[in-house]
């Protein structure tokens, strides 16, 4: 469920927009043109207005131009957004990790879904709300660092079932295993501070879903250009842990195996 109420497009044209964006740049991929396939129930122009803005306006933020696509009456409204895009040599796949491959995350975990609870109303966390649900209604890409991705990863996905569920294919596809350890997994300062005060629990929202950030594997000798990215493209980046021989993925937390 992309989202909860259709009525305001502002409160989810960004999130279908982006989430397609992400599928592509999580590859090293450059994103060129997109695809709109929209089912509507009936014609509401404000409300097709206000899609459209929301839409015009992310596709120029990220280079985009709309090549085509088909408009129906349907029984329940329905978007699909497929994207064209060019690899600068060929895309980074989910099936080339090695054994020994340093395990990285872009951005943070958890932010969209806090902001999901916020959305439904399970969760009240005071000023923080509006932060929150802004990262599920409009996530945050790593698009300038994904430019770069070509140069150094071995295997690359994103983040959008879950880390675990989606570490967990990466190395399906790349027949290995992988150790992650807790305590490096990147959380935002007021993520943290709910922490601290007991309002959340860091392990029941790390791997929730919904973060569209890369998680990608790369040789060791690359460190020092991804920190050297990290810090040109002002992109948060995360050593989470190690890809090892077999076929389980786990995390450890004060030398402890957790679930």
């Amino acid at each position: 469920i992309h989202f909860i109420s259709s009525q305001n497009p502002k409160n989810f044209a960004k999130k279908i927009f982006r989430s397609s964006i992400s599928d592509i740049i999580c590859k090293g991929c450059e994103p060129i043109v997109y695809f709109l396939s929209l089912s509507l129930k009936k014609i509401n122009k404000n409300w097709l207005n206000k899609f459209k803005m929301e839409i015009n306006n992310d596709s120029k933020k990220y280079g985009l131009f709309l090549g085509g696509g088909d408009t129906i009456k349907s029984k329940k409204l329905s978007i699909s957004i497929s994207i064209i895009g060019n690899a600068n040599k060929k895309p980074v796949l989910r099936k080339n990790a090695k054994r020994n491959e340093d395990i990285y995350l872009t951005g943070d975990l958890g932010n969209s879904y806090l902001g999901l609870l916020v959305k439904k109303k399970k969760k009240n966390l005071g000023k923080d709300n509006n932060i929150f649900t802004r990262f599920y209604l409009k996530p945050d890409l790593p698009f300038e660092f994904s430019k770069s991705l070509y140069k150094f990863a071995s295997s690359a996905m994103d983040v959008s079932d879950g880390l675990i569920k989606d570490l967990n294919s990466l190395c399906l596809a790349s027949k290995c295993g992988a150790n992650i350890s807790f305590k490096n997994l990147p959380f935002a300062k007021n993520v943290m501070k709910l922490a601290a005060k007991k309002r959340i629990d860091l392990k029941n929202i790390f791997s929730r879903g919904d973060d569209y950030q890369i998680l990608f594997t790369a040789n060791k000798k690359h460190r020092k250009l991804i920190k050297y990215l990290s810090r040109k493209t002002s992109t948060k980046i995360s050593l989470i842990g190690e890809i090892v021989s077999g076929n389980h993925v786990k995390m450890t937390h004060n030398n402890k195996l957790i679930d």
